[in-house]
Protein backbone atom coordinates (compact mmCIF):
# COMPACT_ATOMS: atom_id res chain seq x y z
CA UNK A 1 0.00 0.00 0.00
CA UNK A 2 1.42 3.19 -0.97
CA UNK A 3 1.29 5.79 1.90
CA UNK A 4 3.84 8.74 0.74
CA UNK A 5 4.69 10.26 -3.05
CA UNK A 6 7.57 11.50 -3.25
CA UNK A 7 8.30 14.44 -5.88
CA UNK A 8 11.63 16.24 -7.31
CA UNK A 9 11.40 19.98 -7.81
CA UNK A 10 13.82 21.39 -10.74
CA UNK A 11 12.29 20.70 -14.40
CA UNK A 12 9.19 18.14 -12.56
CA UNK A 13 7.07 20.72 -10.22
CA UNK A 14 8.53 23.94 -11.84
CA UNK A 15 10.53 23.87 -14.95
CA UNK A 16 13.37 25.98 -13.88
CA UNK A 17 15.48 23.65 -16.18
CA UNK A 18 14.19 24.30 -19.77
CA UNK A 19 14.45 28.37 -18.48
CA UNK A 20 17.47 27.63 -17.39
CA UNK A 21 18.45 25.84 -20.74
CA UNK A 22 17.08 28.72 -22.62
CA UNK A 23 18.72 31.32 -20.67
CA UNK A 24 22.18 29.80 -21.60
CA UNK A 25 21.60 28.72 -25.69
CA UNK A 26 20.65 32.72 -25.64
CA UNK A 27 23.47 33.95 -24.26
CA UNK A 28 25.92 31.47 -26.28
CA UNK A 29 24.33 32.41 -29.20
CA UNK A 30 24.60 36.23 -28.62
CA UNK A 31 28.71 35.59 -28.95
CA UNK A 32 28.18 33.16 -31.47
CA UNK A 33 29.43 30.18 -29.72
CA UNK A 34 27.43 26.67 -29.72
CA UNK A 35 26.36 25.86 -26.54
CA UNK A 36 27.99 22.38 -24.95
CA UNK A 37 24.56 20.25 -25.16
CA UNK A 38 25.40 17.27 -24.16
CA UNK A 39 27.21 18.18 -20.89
CA UNK A 40 24.39 19.86 -19.86
CA UNK A 41 22.35 17.07 -20.29
CA UNK A 42 24.50 14.88 -18.11
CA UNK A 43 24.33 17.72 -15.09
CA UNK A 44 20.36 17.77 -15.01
CA UNK A 45 19.26 16.18 -11.87
CA UNK A 46 22.90 16.26 -10.08
CA UNK A 47 25.17 18.54 -9.29
CA UNK A 48 27.04 20.82 -12.26
CA UNK A 49 29.44 18.69 -13.54
CA UNK A 50 31.14 21.24 -15.56
CA UNK A 51 30.77 25.26 -15.74
CA UNK A 52 28.69 26.05 -18.19
CA UNK A 53 30.39 29.18 -18.68
CA UNK A 54 33.82 27.91 -19.49
CA UNK A 55 33.65 27.00 -23.26
CA UNK A 56 31.96 31.22 -23.85
CA UNK A 57 34.42 32.04 -21.56
CA UNK A 58 37.32 30.68 -23.80
CA UNK A 59 36.29 31.14 -26.57
CA UNK A 60 36.03 35.09 -25.78
CA UNK A 61 38.60 35.52 -23.69
CA UNK A 62 38.08 39.47 -23.25
CA UNK A 63 34.66 38.96 -21.44
CA UNK A 64 34.22 39.08 -17.81
CA UNK A 65 32.64 35.96 -15.75
CA UNK A 66 30.94 37.82 -13.40
CA UNK A 67 28.93 39.99 -16.05
CA UNK A 68 28.28 37.29 -17.98
CA UNK A 69 26.78 35.32 -15.14
CA UNK A 70 25.40 38.21 -14.39
CA UNK A 71 23.35 38.64 -17.85
CA UNK A 72 22.58 35.24 -17.87
CA UNK A 73 20.65 35.44 -14.80
CA UNK A 74 18.63 38.56 -15.66
CA UNK A 75 17.77 36.55 -18.99
CA UNK A 76 16.50 33.65 -16.67
CA UNK A 77 14.74 35.39 -13.52
CA UNK A 78 12.71 37.79 -16.62
CA UNK A 79 12.08 34.08 -18.05
CA UNK A 80 10.34 32.99 -14.74
CA UNK A 81 8.38 35.58 -14.00
CA UNK A 82 4.51 34.74 -14.02
CA UNK A 83 5.06 31.17 -14.77
CA UNK A 84 3.18 28.42 -13.12
CA UNK A 85 3.90 24.77 -12.03
CA UNK A 86 4.12 22.58 -14.66
CA UNK A 87 0.57 21.13 -16.53
CA UNK A 88 -1.47 18.95 -13.21
CA UNK A 89 1.53 19.59 -10.37
CA UNK A 90 -0.91 21.24 -8.08
CA UNK A 91 -4.09 18.65 -8.63
CA UNK A 92 -1.17 15.78 -7.60
CA UNK A 93 -0.75 17.65 -4.27
CA UNK A 94 -4.27 18.25 -3.66
CA UNK A 95 -5.01 14.77 -4.26
CA UNK A 96 -2.31 13.34 -2.00
CA UNK A 97 -3.35 14.92 0.64
CA UNK A 98 -6.95 13.82 -0.12
CA UNK A 99 -6.10 9.99 -0.08
CA UNK A 100 -4.00 10.50 3.28
CA UNK A 101 -0.77 10.08 1.89
CA UNK A 102 2.66 12.07 3.05
CA UNK A 103 4.06 14.33 0.30
CA UNK A 104 8.05 14.59 0.30
CA UNK A 105 10.08 16.99 -1.50
CA UNK A 106 13.67 15.63 -2.52
CA UNK A 107 15.80 17.54 -4.74
CA UNK A 108 20.04 17.74 -5.71
CA UNK A 109 19.37 21.70 -5.61
CA UNK A 110 20.37 23.97 -2.86
CA UNK A 111 17.48 24.91 0.37
CA UNK A 112 18.28 28.36 -0.59
CA UNK A 113 16.83 27.77 -4.20
CA UNK A 114 14.38 25.60 -3.74
CA UNK A 115 13.16 27.62 -1.11
CA UNK A 116 12.99 30.70 -3.40
CA UNK A 117 10.85 28.99 -5.85
CA UNK A 118 8.53 27.64 -3.49
CA UNK A 119 7.75 30.71 -1.94
CA UNK A 120 7.27 32.42 -5.42
CA UNK A 121 4.78 29.75 -6.16
CA UNK A 122 3.02 29.11 -2.25
CA UNK A 123 3.98 25.70 -2.53
CA UNK A 124 5.99 24.82 0.41
CA UNK A 125 2.31 24.07 2.29
CA UNK A 126 1.85 20.82 0.32
CA UNK A 127 4.93 19.37 1.70
CA UNK A 128 5.12 17.11 5.11
CA UNK A 129 9.33 16.71 4.45
CA UNK A 130 11.72 18.81 2.04
CA UNK A 131 15.47 17.60 1.39
CA UNK A 132 17.60 19.07 -0.28
CA UNK A 133 21.62 19.08 -1.60
CA UNK A 134 22.06 20.48 1.89
CA UNK A 135 20.70 17.58 3.58
CA UNK A 136 22.95 14.79 2.69
CA UNK A 137 26.43 14.04 2.03
CA UNK A 138 25.91 12.90 -1.54
CA UNK A 139 22.94 13.88 -4.86
CA UNK A 140 21.30 11.86 -7.23
CA UNK A 141 21.76 9.53 -8.63
CA UNK A 142 22.83 8.85 -5.36
CA UNK A 143 19.79 7.49 -3.39
CA UNK A 144 20.24 9.37 -0.17
CA UNK A 145 17.88 11.97 -0.78
CA UNK A 146 15.43 8.95 -1.10
CA UNK A 147 16.67 6.89 1.37
CA UNK A 148 16.21 9.78 3.79
CA UNK A 149 12.97 10.23 3.18
CA UNK A 150 11.85 6.44 3.88
CA UNK A 151 13.36 6.57 7.25
CA UNK A 152 12.29 10.39 7.94
CA UNK A 153 8.73 8.32 7.18
CA UNK A 154 9.31 5.10 8.52
CA UNK A 155 8.46 3.89 5.76
CA UNK A 156 9.28 0.51 3.35
CA UNK A 157 10.97 1.36 -0.10
CA UNK A 158 7.91 -0.07 -1.50
CA UNK A 159 5.02 2.15 0.15
CA UNK A 160 6.46 4.82 -1.97
CA UNK A 161 6.74 6.63 -4.84
CA UNK A 162 8.79 9.23 -6.87
CA UNK A 163 7.93 11.15 -9.82
CA UNK A 164 11.02 12.62 -11.66
CA UNK A 165 11.92 14.14 -14.75
CA UNK A 166 15.53 13.17 -15.50
CA UNK A 167 17.75 10.42 -16.10
CA UNK A 168 20.40 10.91 -12.70
CA UNK A 169 16.70 11.68 -10.66
CA UNK A 170 15.20 8.35 -11.48
CA UNK A 171 18.37 5.94 -11.18
CA UNK A 172 18.42 7.26 -7.60
CA UNK A 173 15.01 6.56 -7.29
CA UNK A 174 16.17 2.90 -8.54
CA UNK A 175 19.00 2.54 -6.43
CA UNK A 176 16.58 3.32 -3.76
CA UNK A 177 14.27 0.57 -4.86
CA UNK A 178 11.17 3.06 -4.74
CA UNK A 179 8.98 2.50 -7.81
CA UNK A 180 9.59 5.63 -10.01
CA UNK A 181 7.46 7.45 -12.69
CA UNK A 182 9.16 9.63 -14.91
CA UNK A 183 7.17 13.04 -16.27
CA UNK A 184 10.46 14.18 -18.84
CA UNK A 185 9.82 18.20 -19.42
CA UNK A 186 10.90 19.98 -22.91
CA UNK A 187 14.17 19.35 -22.17
CA UNK A 188 14.32 15.73 -21.01
CA UNK A 189 12.34 14.30 -22.84
CA UNK A 190 14.74 13.16 -25.52
CA UNK A 191 17.06 11.40 -23.32
CA UNK A 192 17.42 8.18 -21.97
CA UNK A 193 15.89 6.22 -19.12
CA UNK A 194 16.63 3.59 -17.32
CA UNK A 195 14.49 0.38 -18.18
CA UNK A 196 13.53 -0.18 -14.69
CA UNK A 197 11.30 3.16 -14.38
CA UNK A 198 7.98 1.74 -13.07
CA UNK A 199 6.12 4.51 -15.45
CA UNK A 200 6.32 6.99 -18.08
CA UNK A 201 3.78 9.77 -18.76
CA UNK A 202 3.97 13.06 -20.40
CA UNK A 203 2.72 14.94 -18.24
CA UNK A 204 0.53 14.95 -14.50
CA UNK A 205 -2.35 16.32 -16.13
CA UNK A 206 -2.15 12.95 -18.39
CA UNK A 207 -3.47 10.57 -15.78
CA UNK A 208 -5.05 11.37 -12.23
CA UNK A 209 -3.20 10.30 -9.24
CA UNK A 210 -5.51 7.59 -8.02
CA UNK A 211 -5.51 5.91 -10.93
CA UNK A 212 -1.81 6.25 -11.80
CA UNK A 213 -1.39 4.72 -7.98
CA UNK A 214 -3.58 1.67 -9.06
CA UNK A 215 -1.49 1.16 -12.79
CA UNK A 216 1.46 0.68 -10.31
CA UNK A 217 -0.22 -1.60 -7.79
CA UNK A 218 -1.15 -3.87 -10.44
CA UNK A 219 2.19 -4.01 -12.11
CA UNK A 220 3.59 -5.06 -8.56
CA UNK A 221 0.99 -7.80 -8.18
Amino acid sequence: MIKAVIFDFDGLIFDTETFEFESYQSIYKKYNVEFPLQRWYESIGTNFVFNPYEKLLSSHTYLDENEIKKERTTIFEDSIQEKSPREGVINYFEKAKELGLMVALASSSTKNWIYKFLEMLNLEKFFDLILTADDVSEVKPNPELYLRVLEHFEIQANEAVVFEDSPNGSLAAIRANIPCVVVPNATTQNLDFDHQVALRINSMAEIELSELLQKLSLKQI
